[in-house]
């Protein structure tokens, strides 16, 4: 690992002009997350519904030094567990943040539009109910897209423009990925882009994002190159957030060895939280749908579509240290006619510490 930092900080140096090197400032942070999660599918009998402890914890490495020029260099890795021993889950590239506030993202770069995704409040809480491998109607406005690990992203510095509020970033994305025409599928190359506008009234403080990506795949097979885009906003007036957002597009996609063609995907998302001094009340809605068909056929037959409605309770017990109850409602169709597995309620207790 130190080999790999400093063949990176080194690269970087010559690029930059960097004229001397040193050991890299570093910081960690992660949790630990201990609870009950119960989990009450609609085909569940009496005796098949299931209540277990869920633990997940995590690690993170960030690690970051400035160069003579003015130019900061960053980078950073972590582990994740889930009931489980820690997994190493990957690492972020290199990040250039330029002395006029711009930045520049060298490998592993993500996506530009889902980095303008605004943060619309969603209940706390791990409950969930998995989905069955069919149904493609993906849950989040930015629950659809994709970009190669060889990427890069700009991100622009505030008031981007000379427009107060105003920021904008862009990606791009070409691993050369070898063509294949069976079930699977990954993204070769991309283009994202997003912005944000951020707005100060007398009371309230309102922030609208919007990105897109446009990409295509390595099947051969596929009709459908990924074309989706979101669009949301989020207001704070005091204790009381509310926000709501929109995702729309088409996209392939490689589900249970079977790739499909997803077309009219469409998701919604709403939420509301308030504090009251140590607690915090959120609820939230979302929905799904789309219409999937095999490889290379043309869109056809009735919607996939999930539905979740959730809220929960936060309690600060103390710096770092939240309690959580939550709950949550679903339920989900294939092909239009309603899955059990799909469908029920899951309830979560739990305590995270931060650090």
């Amino acid at each position: 690992m130190k080999k790999e930092l400093l063949l990176a900080t080194t690269v970087a140096g010559i690029a930059l002009g960097a004229t001397s090197a040193f050991a890299v400032t570093s910081s960690f942070s992660g949790n630990h997350r201990v609870g009950l999660l119960d989990v009450d599918n609609d085909a569940n009998t009496a005796t098949t519904g299931t209540t277990n402890t869920d633990v997940e914890s995590s690690f993170t490495v960030s690690l970051e030094e400035t160069l003579d020029s003015g130019t900061k260099i960053a980078g950073a890795f972590s582990m994740m567990s889930e009931s489980a021993a820690f997994n190493y889950t990957g690492a972020s590239g290199i990040t250039l943040t330029f002395t006029d506030g711009s930045s520049l993202e060298l490998l592993s770069a993500g996506s530009a539009s889902k980095d303008h995704d605004v943060a619309v409040p969603g209940a706390s809480g791990e409950m969930s109910i998995a989905t069955n491998s069919s149904n493609s109607a993906a849950m989040g406005i930015d629950g659809a897209g994709g970009q190669n690990a060889v990427s890069l992203a700009w991100h622009s510095a505030a008031d981007f423009g000379g427009i107060d509020g105003f920021s904008a970033s862009i990606s791009y994305s070409n691993g050369d990925e070898t063509s294949v025409s069976g079930a699977t599928v990954a993204i070769d190359s991309s283009m994202s882009a997003g912005v944000t506008y951020v707005t100060d009234q007398p009371d309230t403080t309102v922030t609208i994002g919007a990105g897109i990506i446009e990409a295509s795949d390595n099947n051969s097979t596929s009709l459908t190159d990924t074309s989706v885009w979101h669009l949301g906003a989020v207001a704070v007036n005091g204790d009381l957030t509310v926000g709501a957002g929109i995702g729309a597009g088409d996209f392939g996609q490689d589900k249970a060895d079977d790739h499909q063609e997803v077309y009219d995907w469409e998701a919604i998302e709403a939420g509301i939280s308030y504090v009251s001094g140590d607690l915090t009340f959120t609820a939230s809605y979302g929905s799904a749908e789309a219409t999937d068909v095999g490889s290379g056929a043309a869109s056809s037959g009735s919607a996939d579509s999930v539905e979740k409605t959730a809220m929960s309770i936060d309690y600060a017990v103390a710096s770092g240290v939240t309690t959580t109850i939550g709950y949550m409602s679903q339920d989900g169709e294939d092909e239009g006619s309603k899955n059990d597995t799909s469908s029920g309620s899951s309830w979560y207790i739990g305590t995270n510490l931060s650090f």
